[in-house]
């Protein structure tokens, strides 16, 4: 008669012990490994910089994290200030346009760029007198194919119009 009573329980469900409680100790696990990983990639500069499709950035081991101030993307063809397109070598129109001066070592639509937003710093800062003060920091977005003296043109550029200290923006390579 046992051995009836067993055949007829196989097909039934077994009620679990736990009165249908689900236990949430394994996805706890999984959430604080989450958690953790986030916190140790999070960037927490401040600053958030787009990068234009036609830069492949360089690699570094630094550690060193950026710090606020004008955005300057330079690939080999197009200069973005702050996401503006300033100068683009591929279009008809930069042509007839005078691209340098000085003998060749400013180029000019970065410089009028970015004596036009040093410029509006200050009157920023005479009108708020909580604004922060102009920093002349640049940071340099440079495509790795970059030409090092395309690449001097550009940063004696910006210090002439008054961003002097750089940073050049990298890839971690963790």
């Amino acid at each position: 008669m046992s051995r009836n009573r067993s055949i007829r329980n196989r097909g039934r469900s077994k009620v679990d012990s736990n009165n249908g409680e689900l236990n949430i100790t394994s996805l706890l696990d999984i959430l604080t490994f989450l958690l953790i990983s986030l916190l140790a990639n999070y960037n927490y500069s401040g600053q958030v910089v787009n990068i234009p499709g036609e830069i492949k950035i360089p690699r570094s081991t630094s550690l060193e994290s950026q710090k606020s101030g004008v955005a300057i993307q330079v690939s080999t063809q197009k200069i973005w200030v702050d996401d503006r397109l300033v100068l683009d070598l591929t279009s008809a129109d930069s042509i007839n346009k005078i691209i340098y001066d000085e003998g060749g070592r400013r180029v000019v639509p970065l410089y009028a760029e970015l004596v036009k937003i040093r410029d509006e710093i200050s009157v920023i800062k005479k009108q708020v007198e909580a604004a922060n003060d102009f920093s002349g920091r640049a940071n340099l977005v440079v495509d790795e194919k970059l030409k090092y003296d395309d690449l001097r043109k550009i940063m004696y550029t910006c210090a002439s119009a008054g961003f002097k200290e750089f940073n050049f923006l990298v890839l971690s390579e963790k």
